[in-house]
């Protein structure tokens, strides 16, 4: 790795540690105040809330963030397009909750409680972290991340006092993302351009790069956060926040898998234009340092997961241990897939990478439920352990014949040419 990849790693890890540190010591206090039961609503309320994000991202981010680090004069375009875009998808994803809300849930609560999560949509558009992950500027992703997260907390851990006060969740999520907004236009405008022009403009090369990766992206959280949503239809409540509970910390622990790569990114996309030879050493010298440290972290984690939940939920959640522990073959599995699902997209192959991810989703839909009905928690965590073994294997198999050698440059391809004449 460069100087400048550690420096921004480090960066990324830092506010991560400290962001999730504080949300995490936010929603353990949650649980403690709402219970099993309360908790398991909540995480239930999230996940819809994330797949309806998904809507507004649409992939945006990620192709966004590539094409500014090939071509950084193309960052003021790309950002009209892609916030014009964002806004009309928030609409959509805004009306696709409250639909589901009068169709699917029939507690009032609750039903209140996806309407107020789902107005944070609309501020997710002028979230402009992409802008500075393409400029290679993660101290302002990082900091960023820091002021939603202690937003959020800061609200819940302020005002949330009694089991009734469920709202005031989704009212604490609204701030975060808002503040967050506000603070990365600031910043857009203090470092890239002075002037942010928010000119509705759009194109069809937008949806038709960008589409497939938000709808791999969305087939991740159907079999991550999705697990809730369907266990949400045929467990107990109680099951779903025990399950919600170590879904919580592998959710947690692998942000830092999505940092790393996150982080790593621009730099895949940079050398793929430089040529495969590049690219493939980078891949691999990656490969090498990620997998012993994945699973050297998995053995510590399968032994201390039972303790975990205890420590960070109290007695009461001790059946989420045996879950937690067949998560960490979630995380190892996605430590290393990682490699080949960004690098798939960051080359250039998004439609394969959202095959891969489409083949773990089905996975997920048919075996959590199957899972949990003939093993019960663990069976449904082992579901997702299986799902995510097969986007590891699928992303492998897509980004082999993908990545055959190449010339860097038409120079390069010119000279072959040249050579097979002379032959």
């Amino acid at each position: 790795m460069t100087v400048t990849l550690i420096k921004n790693l480090a960066s990324l890890t830092g506010a991560e540690i400290l962001s999730k540190g504080v949300t995490f010591a936010a929603f353990a206090y949650v649980a403690r105040i709402f219970g099993p039961a309360g908790f398991g609503y909540i995480e239930w309320s999230a996940a819809i809330l994330m797949c309806a994000s998904l809507i507004v991202d649409q992939g945006f981010n990620a192709y966004g963030a590539r094409e500014i680090a090939r071509e950084p004069g193309r960052t003021e375009h790309l950002l009209s397009e892609i916030v014009t875009a964002r806004f009309l998808l928030a609409l959509i994803g805004y009306l696709a909750i409250a639909a589901f809300a009068f169709v699917f849930v029939q507690d009032a609560q609750v039903f209140k409680l996806l309407l107020v999560y789902g107005l944070s949509l609309w501020a997710l558009p002028l979230l402009l972290q992409w802008v500075f992950q393409g400029h290679d500027r993660m101290n302002v992703v990082a900091l960023t991340q820091i002021i939603r997260q202690l937003t959020f907390a800061g609200v819940v851990l302020l005002l949330v006092r009694r089991a009734d006060d469920l709202l005031i969740v989704g009212f604490a999520e609204v701030a975060g993302v808002s503040v967050a907004a506000g603070f990365s236009v600031w910043m857009y405008k203090r470092h890239i351009h002075r002037r942010l022009n928010l000119g509705p403009t759009m194109s069809i090369k937008l949806f038709k790069e960008g589409v497939p990766i938000g709808i791999s992206q969305m087939f991740w959280v159907v079999r991550m956060f999705g697990a809730t949503l369907i266990l949400g239809l045929v467990a107990t409540a109680e099951d779903i926040g025990y399950f919600a509970g170590a879904l919580r910390i592998l959710i947690a622990l692998h942000t830092f898998v999505w940092l790393y790569y996150f982080n790593l990114f621009p730099s895949m996309s940079r050398s793929w234009m430089a040529g495969t030879e590049e690219f493939s050493g980078l891949i691999r010298n990656s490969i090498r340092l990620v997998g012993v440290a994945s699973i050297l972290i998995g053995i510590v984690w399968v032994a201390l997961a039972p303790m975990l939940t205890v420590i960070a939920y109290g007695h009461d959640f001790v059946r989420s241990g045996p879950a937690l522990q067949w998560m960490a073959g979630v995380w190892i599995a996605a430590a290393i897939s990682g490699h080949y699902r960004f690098g798939l997209i960051a080359a250039g192959f998004q439609n394969k990478e959202m095959i891969s991810s489409a083949v773990g989703a089905a996975t997920a839909i048919i075996f959590v439920p199957v899972g949990y009905v003939n093993a019960g928690l663990g069976g449904a965590a082992a579901a997702l352990f299986v799902a995510e073994v097969l986007v590891l294997l699928s992303s492998w198999y897509f980004a082999r014949g993908s990545w055959e050698p190449r010339p860097s440059n038409q120079i390069d391809r010119r000279m072959e040419v040249l050579q097979e004449v002379v032959r």
